[in-house]
């Protein structure tokens, strides 16, 4: 459904005022928030003046926004009583804003503005605290994107009391490891059918909150460890150069789930004396392989573990027997940690542990296929040299 507005137009401006092409007028589509805008008046300063721009437009500018000006252009008129004047006109993009959504864009340009935080207040540590980003699918509508961040914000303060938790109990957290297990965004196209309706976020909106949410994660948990490690590998929807056929132009590692890791890397290297202790390890293959405590643990989305097995647990069973036979990086990790299936899963045997991530997207799709639904969260857990432990879905 389209709302269009037309604006009265003073009299003596007359009939013809504007010049053809540039008929003022704003044509709302009331389903996606969004819409044009053409707009003509007198005042050359009017790209300072959206929100009076709005208004006379008969739009609350704490609702709506215009964020962007596709084509501008001014010209000469003669009026009705003989006298000529210049009038200045753009093309734009109304939207309808998201407000739980702007106050993360916003918050990305201050991270790197910050002061140093207060050092910690204990001494020493044996212990890493794993902080697991899987499946976030930003941008998609099925449980809503201010939903999900909302989720995150419960889950990232949930995550504060957890470390403070720990170490009363004598657990001695200096490290903690935010990895980004692939799928922070859910792209626009190429994954599956009717995907593009399901978005609610461009994907320029949706790579901008995923890199907030990154440097609000870091952020949070500066001031807690001696040390903080970013790491990740890439997922499948984070594949930039897929086409509607699923295949990809370039390659599958141009990707943008690492993409936001290393430019949170070049955020934060604006402002090295308070990002001193994080350490930026972004893998450059579909897995990565991190010594933890001398423990050696794996990184892989998922989405790569093809072949033979049926559910999620025998695929990733048999393609890690595969790394062990084949002697390749992941063939002597101690703990696997991977994500895609959106639900949480694990497996041990012998001194080795799988875990399978929650997502932080809740999926109406999938569980009206099949009538089953998962809790959605962030796995989190500590490792020590004795291995992992405490082990909580938050």
């Amino acid at each position: 459904m389209a709302a269009n507005k037309k604006k009265k137009i003073p009299e003596e401006w007359g009939n013809n005022f504007y010049k053809s092409g540039w008929q003022p007028g704003l044509e709302l589509n009331e389903a996606t928030g969004t819409g044009e805008i053409t707009h003509v008046g007198t005042d050359p300063n009017y790209r300072n003046k959206f929100d009076d721009i709005l208004r006379g437009w008969g739009f609350d500018p704490e609702l709506y926004e215009i964020v962007d000006t596709v084509r501008a252009s001014s010209w000469n008129t003669q009026l009705k009583g003989g006298t000529v004047e210049t009038f200045y006109a753009f093309k734009g993009v109304v939207k309808k804003k998201k407000p739980g959504q702007d106050k993360y864009f916003k918050e990305l340009i201050k991270q790197a503005k910050k002061k140093p935080p207060a050092k910690p207040k204990y001494n020493g540590g044996d212990t890493a605290f794993l902080w697991l980003c899987s499946d976030w699918q930003l941008g998609k509508k099925d449980f809503g994107v201010e939903n999900t961040i909302k989720r995150y914000d419960i889950a990232l303060q949930d995550g504060v009391n957890r470390i403070h938790e720990l170490r009363k109990s004598g657990v001695l957290i200096d490290e903690i490891y935010i990895l980004g297990l692939g799928d922070l965004t859910e792209n626009c196209y190429g994954f599956y059918d009717s995907q593009a309706f399901n978005i609610e976020l461009t994907l320029k909106e949706q790579y901008a909150l995923a890199r907030a949410m990154l440097m609000k994660t870091i952020d949070t948990f500066l001031p807690l460890a001696d040390k903080l490690i970013l790491a990740g590998v890439p997922g499948n929807h984070g594949e930039m150069s897929r086409s509607a056929k699923g295949s990809v132009t370039t390659n599958r590692l141009d990707n943008s789930d690492t993409m936001h890791l290393d430019i949170c890397g070049e955020i934060m290297s604006a402002n090295p004396k308070r990002y001193k202790k994080v350490k930026v390890d972004v893998a450059d293959d579909f897995h990565q392989v991190l010594d933890i405590k001398g423990i050696k643990t794996g990184l892989s989305h998922g989405h790569m573990q093809g072949g033979p097995g049926g559910n999620p647990e025998n695929k990733i069973e048999n393609w890690w027997k595969g790394q062990m036979y084949g002697f390749l990086p992941m063939n002597d990790v101690k703990v696997l940690i991977t994500a895609h299936y959106h639900h949480f899963r694990s497996k041990q045997q012998g001194d080795r542990t799988w875990f399978q991530c929650p997502s932080l997207d809740k999926s109406i799709d999938f569980t009206a296929r099949s009538g089953l639904w998962s809790h959605p969260g962030v796995l989190t857990f500590t490792i020590n040299k004795k291995g992992w432990d405490n082990l909580k879905i938050l």
